[in-house]
């Protein structure tokens, strides 16, 4: 297991892949973090596309982020992804926003769950 961190300044309005699993890996998702930096409320989405399904999964719907608000997911609990499964995020037209995504990285010989 290898641990990463990914982090980017959002471009708004558009839906940004954070992160896609490489091949042979499962990838434990373990933080999602957003901070509005802009002066007004602002809405943010994310999706999990699950490659084997070919379908996007809904996690934050228009999410709405006050002035200088951050919004986080952290704990016990984590999504896991599995190869070429992806994380996408796209926030409001007119928002300045970043996020910080935390993933725990395994060959697919290693069950994340062990």
């Amino acid at each position: 297991m290898r641990a990463i961190s990914v982090g980017k300044n959002l471009v708004a309005g558009v839906k940004t892949t954070i992160y896609t699993v490489p091949s042979q890996h499962y990838a434990a998702w373990g933080l999602l973090f957003i901070s509005n930096q802009a002066g007004v409320n602002k809405n943010v989405s994310v999706w999990w596309y699950d490659k084997t399904a070919n379908t996007e999964i809904n996690i934050i719907d228009e999410y709405p982020l006050t002035s200088s608000e951050f919004l986080k997911f952290d704990g016990e609990a984590y999504v896991v992804l599995e190869e070429g499964d992806e994380i996408r995020i796209i926030t409001e037209a007119g928002s300045v926003m970043s996020c910080v995504n935390t993933f725990e990285i395994y060959p697919s010989t290693v069950s994340p769950l062990s």
